[in-house]
């Protein structure tokens, strides 16, 4: 069971940061991430099951699961970012790593996601209870397909499985209240995202009780695609501030 996709193997770096994709997405989605951070970050990318190498298992997954794929990769400080569906997914993550006793990530990045608690709609929601052609130009109309896969038909048949399942997961998300975070959530916003506003993205300062901040990026909701170098300079300054600040804490 192959839970992480790293296209460097094994590197030695003083803090790890563990990647969630968006419904539908594989662990590919951050492929250029470790080139753009740099040596000081070794980027864990999560492969969920049901997408790119592990196709041929179900989609449907456990947060539990994740939490302990991760937990068993930790080996030092480290970071999580989600995007969408998986900034909620990290959010869970992390609530179950402390129901475990295990060590708790220096910050919970996410972006492009509504805070738990917030129910507002959008043009996403109820896309697992439509047929099939609706889900589609729903998901194309919002920016959720790649550029020209409606072209492939055999690949779309391969893919609905994954979309409803992840789809599903967005649907059926049920907030359920417990103690706020005690490690702070830095939280992105894109300017250009009519799926989720930026007042959706605010209400993730509800749930840490270490600090808040909520950056604006430029572009849509996969603004992680259209302006990563934006998003990873604010990533690699504020973890190379988490890092300090931890080791500062340490010392004292």
């Amino acid at each position: 069971m192959t839970w992480f996709l790293s296209a460097g193997g094994w590197h030695p770096a003083p803090v790890q940061l563990f990647c969630l994709p968006y419904a539908g997405g594989g662990a590919t989605v951050y492929r250029r991430w470790q080139d753009e951070l740099g040596p000081d970050v070794e980027v864990l990318p999560v492969q969920l099951p049901g997408r790119e190498n592990r196709i041929s298992e179900s989609p449907v997954f456990k947060v539990v699961d994740v939490a302990h794929a991760i937990a068993e990769r930790i080996r030092g400080p480290y970071a999580i970012y989600g995007h969408s569906m998986g900034g909620r997914v990290a959010f869970e993550v992390v609530r179950e790593l402390r129901r475990t006793g295990r060590p708790l990530p220096l910050r919970l990045y996410v972006g492009g996601a509504r805070a738990p608690h917030v129910s507002a709609p959008s043009h996403f929601d109820g896309l697992s209870r439509v047929d099939d052609d609706e889900l589609l130009r729903r998901l194309a109309a919002g920016g959720g397909l790649p550029a020209g896969l409606l072209d492939y038909p055999e690949l779309v048949e391969l893919l609905l499985p994954l979309l409803r399942a992840d789809l599903a997961r967005v649907d059926d998300y049920r907030y359920t209240p417990e103690e706020p975070l005690p490690m702070p959530i830095v939280a992105f916003s894109g300017r250009g995202d009519d799926t989720v506003q930026r007042e959706h993205s605010a209400g993730w300062r509800e749930h840490t009780a270490a600090g808040f901040t909520l950056h604006e990026i430029d572009g849509g909701h996969f603004f992680l695609n259209e302006r990563l170098p934006d998003l990873l300079a604010v990533i690699r300054a504020d973890l190379t501030a988490a890092r300090t600040d931890a080791a500062t804490r340490h010392q004292g």
